[in-house]
């Protein structure tokens, strides 16, 4: 006999979508932008919040409507949010195994650990008991989950703050350990092993602040996974497939040929990869301007729509594009394709698709799906609009702390560059000039060979090896940790790296090549002795 705990675990793994209409979207109305054709979704804890945020502005837009129960939870049930796997539990028990949705949401809520759809399903199931008007009921929960979420996404911007203190703190907590360790050396000949573990440790503890900060960052999905999207990212795609792939795999051996040398070889991997980063910098900003700008968009079709009491389509028609700001382009050209009477959900898959950006697809989602199955207007565009200005205005404080994180961060590696690049570069400097000192039998050698620090000059390559091999790994490896932490501090499309890897591959690789002549410059004369 199997169980209802094993009913609601094989439903919520179900391969199969309800409600096709044969049109391969599943819902009968909307768009259909969803990817989640296999039916398959898998909990991530990470986004719970801000799915269930989504999905209860998402039911209720469509409670505004006449739709039944039924059919609100089996359209909700369908979006490829990981809230949906609650919904498609409450949805089965009361579609198949005839249970009332009041009692479905009670039975589905007491199997959940998350606290929050638990706590959500319990009052939806008291609500529906009760008879409260649903869309009421919803419209309250919705406001109430956007504040919930917003104080939880303002601290997790707070702790990300005073963790990107403590990640600076570590960068210059190595380079501290850089120079003590020079120093110590130069008094007392350290075991290559001593050295060896002391540079892992460091390493290991810059690795661990980026995971840190990876974990501290508020967890939210920027763009799309839409199978057409902006062009810049559909252009950043090509270009590292086909050009910056290519010439990385023909460059490398070219340069070890060649024997150009680590820094040049960095200068050049800097300008392979930069293109895709480079494309999708340039998308993030424009991005940022469409999610800030869609609200206003939405709250005003609404309003236009439903004074004027027509269709959307001729709704769209009576805006003032002007004040659409970053929209007026892509508005005018969806205005356009309206007039030449392509159909409008099509309209609107393109301006979602060429935008690029989740919350522009999640927030066109709930109003147009609202709209289409008949709500108002007016409370529609309402929903949507404080949905996306909500998280608009949540990710606006989140830029003000990783803006000013990546110009410190690169302050810190320009830094640190020319200390690592300038330390060994000084050290061999003078290991040289003494050498040739040592040979020539200059007055005053005797004396100084007694010194203590004329042994590391002395060892020669020892020595001087192992403080290369010790410079050289702690400036790669800031070289990739550091774009990597911004990356996490920013969030958005993970091109990103690129661009932020080509930044500081540049100034790594031009520490590497100008360094070296000008401490060579400065110390061009020490093997003059009086």
């Amino acid at each position: 006999m199997i169980s209802l705990k094993s009913l609601l675990k094989l439903n919520g793994k179900g391969s199969s979508k309800t409600g096709d209409n044969g049109n391969g979207n599943g819902s009968g109305f909307g768009y259909g932008f969803d990817d989640s054709s296999n039916g398959k979704i898998k909990l991530n804890t990470d986004l719970l919040k801000c799915d269930l945020f989504c999905h209860i502005t998402y039911l209720s837009a469509l409670a505004t409507s006449d739709l039944s129960r039924s059919q609100i939870f089996e359209y909700a049930s369908q979006l490829n949010f990981t809230s949906s796997v609650y919904l498609r539990k409450v949805h089965f028990l009361a579609k198949k195994l005839n249970y009332d949705y009041s009692e479905a949401c009670r039975m589905v809520g007491e199997t959940i650990k998350e606290p929050e759809p638990k706590a959500l399903l319990l009052r939806m199931a008291g609500a529906m008991a009760s008879g409260e008007n649903e869309a009421e009921f919803l419209k309250r929960e919705a406001e109430v989950m956007g504040s919930t979420y917003g104080e939880e996404y303002e601290a997790h911007v707070e702790s990300l703050k005073k963790w990107t203190d403590a990640f600076t703190a570590l960068i210059i907590s190595a380079s501290l350990v850089v120079v003590i360790t020079v120093v110590s050396i130069l008094i007392f000949p350290m075991a290559p092993s001593f050295v060896a573990t002391l540079t892992f440790l460091m390493l290991i503890s810059t690795l661990l602040g980026c995971w840190v900060m990876y974990r501290a960052a508020p967890k939210e999905i920027k763009t799309h996974n839409l199978p057409h999207t902006s062009k810049a990212q559909e252009l950043a795609k090509k270009v590292l497939k086909y050009v910056s792939v290519p010439l990385l795999v023909l460059s490398i051996p070219i340069l070890f040929l060649m024997n150009a040398g680590l820094g040049w070889s960095l200068i050049v991997i800097a300008i392979i990869i930069a293109p895709p980063g480079i494309l999708i910098w340039w998308d993030d900003r424009r991005i940022d301007k469409y999610d800030m700008d869609i609200a206003g968009f939405l709250r005003s079709l609404g309003g236009i729509t439903k004074v004027i009491g027509t269709t959307v389509t001729e709704g769209i028609s009576r805006l003032d594009f002007g004040s659409l700001s970053s929209l007026k382009k892509p508005v005018s050209r969806m205005n356009n394709a309206l007039k030449f009477g392509i159909r409008p959900e099509l309209c609107w898959q393109k301006l979602v698709c060429e935008s690029g950006s989740e919350q522009v697809n999640r927030s066109v989602r709930i109003f147009w799906d609202g709209i289409a199955v008949g709500g108002d207007a007016g409370a529609v565009g309402n929903q949507a609009s404080m949905f996306a200005m909500k998280i608009a205005l949540l990710r606006g404080k989140r830029k003000m702390v990783s803006s000013g994180f990546f110009y410190l961060v690169a302050t810190m590696h320009v830094t640190m560059a020319i200390l690592l690049v300038g330390i060994y570069q000084i050290m061999l400097n003078f290991s040289t000039a003494m050498q040739k000192m040592q040979t020539t039998g200059m007055q005053g050698m005797d004396a100084m060979t007694s010194l203590p620090t004329f042994s590391f000059f002395s060892n020669g390559a020892a020595s001087l090896g192992m403080l290369y091999m010790m410079s050289t790994a702690m400036l790669l490896m800031l070289t990739a940790v550091n774009p990597a932490a911004i990356k996490v501090v920013e969030g958005g499309h993970n091109y990103k790296y690129f661009y932020l890897a080509s930044v500081m591959m540049l100034i790594t690789g031009l520490a590497m090549v100008c360094i070296p002549g000008m401490v060579k410059g400065m110390f061009g004369n020490l093997t003059i002795v009086q």
